[in-house]
């Protein structure tokens, strides 16, 4: 006969969950709820203590990689925003990125830099926008911000464009952005004392799926690392399919081959085999474009003309790590 457990309806709260128990349940399905819960309690506590060591470790493998493809759009892309100063200590961009994400809204990313000549150990922002009466705020932290720009992602602060729209441009309204705190390498604070602070009309641009990737606290453009994935992609091609093929031998075991190792999980193991610690492979594909005053593309138009006629399957490269 199951063991029932009373319970006084004045002992229930009124926002107890559905399948909380009741004065109908038995103690073992009690006993499995508490269980339940504890363990995700547990599951909680536990990932917020292996979440700062895993990201030590991931930074260490992979941020060389992330840092190479930012910083190669940005060499090529700085010039061409927009750029206002806050007391010529840091810069930010008027013009937001808009990342598509899985919500309704685009997750909206805000570059900043420090001035030229500049290095910071430590800066907070203050980002305010009004909307509706009431006051959205949201404080920015950048720990090491150099000359190259650092997009951030604006969560707390419900932007929405406006009516008017031109392409891929949108005006969103007025922004309120303050410098908190600017300590450079000497440990001393350069906002001390200051008001530093700006209103700024802003406006955003619609970003390309899958070039920015959110990783250890900021957002990275990938694109190097999309374009050396196509380059791996061509290489496998040429040394498994293409030379079989100009030297009459059987291609049913290498387009098998080529097919494995080209597909979204055998080009992130082989790109990352390749780019672990100091991001050797997607540096030199850089380093190579950049000698040659080229854009920087895949190799795939290299290898058009040679493989013209001959059809291969083209494995779909997605970005991410």
């Amino acid at each position: 006969m199951p063991i029932l457990i009373a319970i006084h309806p004045r002992a229930v709260p009124k926002d107890m969950p559905p399948d909380a128990p009741t004065s109908e349940t038995s103690a073992p399905e009690t006993w499995a709820h508490l269980l339940r819960l504890g363990g995700f309690t547990i599951l909680r506590i536990l990932r917020r203590v292996v979440r700062a060591p895993a990201d030590r470790l991931t930074r260490k493998l992979f941020l060389a990689a992330y840092e190479a493809s930012d910083d190669a759009y940005w060499r090529h892309h700085a010039t061409q925003c927009e750029w206002r100063s806050l007391d010529g200590i840091i810069e930010y961009s008027p013009d937001l990125l808009a990342v598509p994400s899985e919500q309704a809204a685009p997750v909206y990313l805000i570059a900043i830099r420090a001035t030229s000549n500049t290095d910071l150990e430590r800066v907070a922002i203050k980002v305010k926008a009004k909307k509706s009466g009431i006051i959205h705020q949201q404080e920015i932290t950048q720990h090491q911000l150099r000359g190259t720009p650092v997009r951030k992602a604006l969560t707390a602060i419900p932007l929405k464009p406006k009516s008017s729209k031109v392409a891929d441009w949108h005006r969103l309204g007025d922004i309120y952005i303050k410098l908190a705190q600017a300590v450079d390498c000497d440990g001393v604070d350069l906002v001390k004392g200051k008001k530093i602070a700006n209103i700024f009309p802003s406006t955003s641009t619609d970003s390309v799926p899958h070039c920015q990737v959110e990783r250890w606290g900021q957002y990275w453009n990938i694109d190097e690392i999309n374009v050396e994935k196509e380059n791996i992609k061509t290489r496998c091609y040429r040394e498994l399919v293409q030379s079989a093929k100009q030297l009459g031998r059987p291609l049913t075991m290498r387009r098998t081959a080529y097919r494995l190792l080209t597909s979204q999980l055998g080009l992130t193991l082989t790109f990352w085999s390749q780019n672990l610690w100091n991001a050797e492979g997607v540096r030199a594909s850089i380093a190579r474009a950049e000698a040659n005053d080229l854009p920087i593309l895949s190799e795939k138009s290299q290898t058009a003309t040679a493989s013209r006629g001959t059809a291969h399957p083209d494995a779909s490269t997605e970005a991410g790590s």
